[in-house]
């Protein structure tokens, strides 16, 4: 018998951070009514709260507080004996580290900036607890060992499993102290190995906590499923979180809130992260998040979330807020029947294996930035760069119809996959990934490479020196004769323009030289002194490359001085296409014509002899507008196509098959089309 989350699709959470000064607070909770809204909304797996950010227990506790708004009655467990009684599975709720009651009641417990205070002490809602303190981990374990020989349930939720601030609690100086020596650093330097050694202790503490948790909730239920809050991935170096927490769950899983083009490339982040499938993509039914209680994400978006997750096989799970008198909005949970019923009958065929052609590499070790070198922690800003690069580039090979997923650095093993890698900005890679990235460029894989991505994996594979890094920071692409043909409408007075600096090299080949570096007249910033009183034109032409086109053993490579991919004007994607294109195989796994906004993602079911294509009409503006004119063309290699079909309804439609390719044409889009095409 499989695991629960192996076969659930429709998944619900109802917030209830619910404080209980006020007698009416949770006084109208019904735990009948809380199961007759799951119903309504076709829910298999519900997360139910036994905790919150407030730290009161929801269950009758002898080692924390129960909220007193249930008066001592056990109506969780209600909740639960009749979610089981709907062949509801069950997921518990429980909140690490944010405790405003463990942070109120154990001052010693509390997480400290570098000036010694508290969360809550600036003027804020939530409490946070450091994990490194061993009396509150001991609570920890206490509340987890009571509520699992309490309750019956299949799986459990820690939230929150990452670290809010940098930490400078006794605690931890006494930990770093025991194993590193010495005081905890308190500037960021990301070429300090003082710094360096601090940020790999955060992580290793964060996951070994992580693998705590997980693995008391298995000693007492170790048929029991464990996730781990994981939105934080893709956040930044302050979090400390790494693969570790999703090697401490059981499926990867988290709530974004980031839009439709984000929560695309989240799905193949979690797709290639999670250690079971499907993984678990959570957005809230308020728009745009959780800070509003009342305005309801319309049908459409709603459906949008959802059919996006079911075409990465994934499984969307919808959160509500409880109100604080403990009423649910009936008309919420009506509307997301309305689509958990129509995506139900899509279901059965969400099998196979997903097919990609290029991996955007995403770096659990490139999540900093480095321009805060020198600042003092409390100074130091949570942007990413080599994600906002890896999210640009997914940005536009989704709309130019490119099968693309996201590699990352733990399973270096997933590069034999894939025919093109690109680097995004990633600004931190090891001696491992470096001898793996060039064996899978000499035997034949090609690299995408920009900005700041490992100057000396640069200099093995393009044989070029990194010298420095440009003083301006608004540069200037200027295309030479080989680099003309992928910057149409660019040339040598009119320069592709950069707001930001480039790294500038030397010894490059110059007949492999596609653009070179132009900067301003003067440097941006520069008091009293300026060309242009509004922007900073080019002035001075350089013969630093901007671009080099090369090969390395079998494969080809291009590199760029900047992340072009991270740049929001059209001229730029278009040249980030165009030597992506380069770049491509010449078989994809499937190519396409057609509106941006259709993105197109291919599973292959080898049991069934199947290919199963996904399209899905993907807009941030609503109503959607539909789109029209959509050809696809998937390769089939040697195997011989017997029929295509619609789903769910299995109506063959026509089709054609072209050199190795079966062609679908879809007329118009309104939402999401899923098709079958069998072989033999």
């Amino acid at each position: 018998m499989g695991k629960w989350y192996e076969k659930s699709y429709r998944r619900n959470l109802v917030d209830m951070h619910i404080e209980d000064w006020n007698e009416e607070f949770l006084s109208q909770f019904d735990s009948k009514n809380y199961v007759e809204m799951l119903k309504k909304a076709k829910i298999q797996s519900a997360m139910v709260y036994i905790n919150s950010h407030v730290g009161y227990c929801y269950w009758p506790t002898k080692t924390g507080k129960m909220h007193s708004g249930f008066k001592g009655q056990d109506k969780i467990g209600e909740v639960i004996d009749l979610c089981h009684k709907e062949s509801i599975d069950v997921i518990v709720y429980y909140s690490l580290i944010y405790n405003n009651w463990a942070y109120e009641q154990f001052p010693k417990w509390r997480m400290t900036d570098v000036n010694g205070k508290g969360s809550r002490e600036y003027g804020g809602r939530y409490g946070v607890c450091c994990p490194n303190n061993k009396e509150y981990r001991n609570f920890t374990l206490s509340q987890i060992r009571e509520f699992c020989e309490h309750y019956d349930f299949e799986g459990v939720f820690f939230d929150m499993t990452f670290w809010p601030m940098v930490c400078y609690c006794d605690s931890c100086k006494e930990r770093y102290a025991r194993e590193i020596g010495g005081e905890l650093p308190t500037v960021v330097n990301w070429n300090s190995p003082e710094w360096v050694k601090f940020q790999n202790k955060r992580e290793e503490w964060m996951s070994e906590f992580a693998e705590l948790t997980t693995s008391e909730v298995k000693k007492y239920k170790p048929g029991a499923s464990v996730e781990h809050q994981f939105s934080t991935a893709p956040q930044s170096w302050i979090r400390g979180v790494t693969e570790g927490i999703s090697k401490a769950s059981d499926y990867a899983g988290g709530d974004l809130y980031g839009g439709y083009r984000q929560q695309s490339f989240v799905c193949k982040l979690y797709y290639g992260l999670t250690e079971c499938q499907p993984f678990e993509y959570m957005t809230s039914r308020c728009y745009p998040n959780l800070s509003d209680h009342t305005t309801m994400k319309s049908t459409q978006m709603l459906k949008l979330h959802n059919y996006l997750t079911l075409a990465h096989h994934g499984a969307f799970l919808a959160i509500d807020a409880i109100d604080p008198k403990g009423t649910m909005n009936p008309k919420f949970f009506e509307r997301l029947g309305e689509v958990f019923e129509e995506s139900s009958h899509y279901e059965p065929y969400l099998k196979g294996d997903f097919c990609f052609d290029v991996g955007i590499y995403f770096s659990f070790k490139s999540k900093m930035n480095p321009d805060d070198n020198g600042k003092h922690v409390t100074h130091a800003g949570e942007r990413v760069p080599h994600l906002e690069a890896a999210l640009g580039a997914a940005r536009v090979l989704a709309e130019n119809h490119i099968p693309y997923g996201v590699l990352n650095n733990y399973r270096l093993g997933d590069l034999s996959k894939i025919k093109l890698l690109i680097l995004p900005d990633v600004i931190n890679i090891c001696k491992e990934e470096k001898e793996a990235i060039q064996t899978f460029v000499r035997e034949g894989g090609n690299l995408y490479m920009s900005g700041r991505t490992s100057p000396e994996l640069a200099a093995e594979i393009l044989g070029v020196v990194y010298q420095n890094k440009t003083e301006e920071t608004i540069t200037y692409i200027a295309p030479t004769k080989l680099g003309e043909a992928f910057m149409p409408g660019v040339d040598a007075e009119y320069p592709l323009t950069v707001f930001g600096y480039q790294q500038r090299v030397t010894g490059a080949n110059s007949a492999h030289v596609m653009a070179t570096i132009t900067l301003p007249y003067t440097k941006p910033g520069e008091p009293g002194k300026f060309a242009s009183i509004h922007s900073n034109p080019p002035g001075i032409k350089t013969d630093y490359p901007a671009i080099i086109q090369s090969k390395y053993g079998k494969g080809k490579v291009i590199w760029i001085a900047a992340p072009l991919e991270a740049a929001q004007q059209q001229i730029h994607r278009e040249v980030f296409m165009n030597m992506i294109r380069m770049l491509l195989p010449d078989t994809p796994v499937f190519n396409a014509e057609g509106p941006g906004p259709s993105e197109i993602i291919l599973f292959h079911d080898s049991k069934e002899k199947r290919f199963l294509v996904h399209v899905v009409n993907v807009q941030e503006e609503f109503p959607l507008l539909p789109v029209e004119g959509i050809t696809i063309r998937v390769f089939m290699d040697d195997k011989i196509p017997m029929k295509v079909m619609r789903l769910p309804s299995e109506e063959s439609i026509e089709y054609e098959v072209r050199d190795r390719h079966v062609v679908i044409h879809v007329d118009k889009l309104e939402l999401f089309e899923m098709y079958a095409i069998d072989y033999q």
